[in-house]
């Protein structure tokens, strides 16, 4: 990628934050609709789960393999690769009645949010050392209004569209206008291979005891994420809401998390206590989730902006400590490749595991307090989450 200073900063955020709205748009669109998936297809709970496992386990296949193919095709190009496979894979969208074709969008939106996601940490820190938390901020706070578009507007654009399959397809816009974006700033195939990227996989992190803590918390936080983006509209459907009213409050949960995407990255820069920070992130979770599995639905709708913020300050918080905690940006794809690969593996296995449970007990009531359960051990690797790479290179065993 072109060097930063000698463009616009202003223009570098803007193309990395087109390139991050379509990074969970994907995602949140879907579950708004599962009931009419469900009555289209026939899929059951735990296919409907599986839904959202799928693309899951995608990213955490295709993570470990971003900086690698970066290294033989260039980072470039590789970005544009995964934007066209987001295109291809929400248009497609438009067959979705077709019992085929979600289970295949959504593996090509999962690799191409992988490929992504994998490479912009690296960027951040070569482009941007000096404004990490701006440079992330720029890309979690696009990330997450993308994710509340969809969440709140693919039930008013089914209503409005005459369907909910041409609702589904909407969001291949958004990729479309990052991937012309992408293609006139950065001119990928006209740009020459660095192999600036190399990296094998015998010279990951996979001994250093920061990057594992990191890597906890991250993986962690994205098993509860991806629990709730799959069946969190559904549960308030079981409360009594209706598809509409469940997808503005699941837009609202998605939204709200823009406040903490724009202002946790700088925080985690500028404070000296990012610890404190982390353990406050944990504690509002843990009491948002058992009030959404054990309170009444008025506490439970206020419950939900609360763990939002909550969500949305763990995950934005991990993404931020990547780059401040990488030497370079070859060691950002490197710690990158560690904690997305292990999160992502990881990460599947809630939506799933919540639809067995909700299958096999017909409540979300112990859905939501297994994820409080869940995520009161992201305290665990609190102690050794610090910023700096000077912290993290004198902890480091080896790689």
């Amino acid at each position: 990628m072109t060097s930063a200073p000698q463009r616009s900063m202003a223009t570098f955020y803007v193309v990395i934050a087109l390139v991050a709205v379509n990074l969970r748009d994907a995602l949140t669109s879907l579950p708004t609709v599962l009931h009419e998936v469900q009555a289209a297809t026939g899929a059951s709970e735990v296919m409907l789960g599986a839904l959202t496992t799928i693309p899951v386990l995608c990213m955490g296949a295709f993570a470990i393999l971003a900086p690698i193919t970066a290294a033989r095709f260039g980072a470039t190009r590789v970005v544009w690769v995964a934007l066209a496979l987001l295109v291809v894979a929400m248009g497609m969208r438009l067959w979705a009645a077709e019992p085929w074709v979600l289970p295949v969008s959504v593996v090509l939106a999962g690799i191409g949010i992988a490929l992504g996601a994998g490479l912009v940490p690296g960027i951040i820190r070569g482009q941007a050392p000096d404004r990490i938390g701006v440079a992330t901020s720029a890309w979690t706070t696009a990330m997450f209004v993308g994710a509340a578009a969809a969440a709140a507007l693919t039930v008013p654009l089914a209503e409005l569209l005459g369907s909910w399959e041409r609702a589904l397809a909407f969001w291949a816009i958004p990729a479309v206008i990052g991937w012309v974006a992408w293609t006139i700033y950065e001119r990928p195939f006209r740009s020459p291979v660095t192999g600036g990227m190399r990296l094998r996989v015998a010279e990951l992190p996979w001994r250093d005891p920061i990057a594992w803590a990191l890597t906890a918390w991250v993986a962690i936080n994205s098993i509860v994420f991806y629990s709730s983006v799959a069946w969190l509209a559904p549960s308030l459907v079981d409360r009594g809401l209706t598809p509409s009213q469940a997808g503005l409050a699941f837009g609202l949960f998605s939204g709200v998390q823009i406040l903490a995407a724009l202002t946790v990255p700088s925080a985690i820069h500028r404070t000296q206590r990012p610890r404190l920070l982390l353990a406050t992130v944990v504690v509002v979770g843990v009491a948002s989730l058992l009030i959404l599995a054990l309170g009444p639905t008025p506490a439970a709708l206020v419950a939900l902006v609360a763990y939002a913020l909550s969500l949305a300050a763990g995950f934005t918080a991990g993404l931020a400590l990547i780059p401040m905690t990488a030497r370079d940006p070859l060691d950002a794809a490197r710690l990158t490749a560690v904690v997305f690969t292990v999160t992502y593996l990881f990460g599947a296995i809630g939506p799933i595991v919540c639809g067995a449970i909700v299958q096999g007990t017909g409540s979300y009531t112990a859905v939501f307090v297994g994820l409080a359960v869940v995520g009161a051990l992201q305290a665990v690797p609190i102690p050794w989450l610090r910023r700096g790479a000077k912290t993290r290179a004198a902890a480091t065993v080896s790689g």
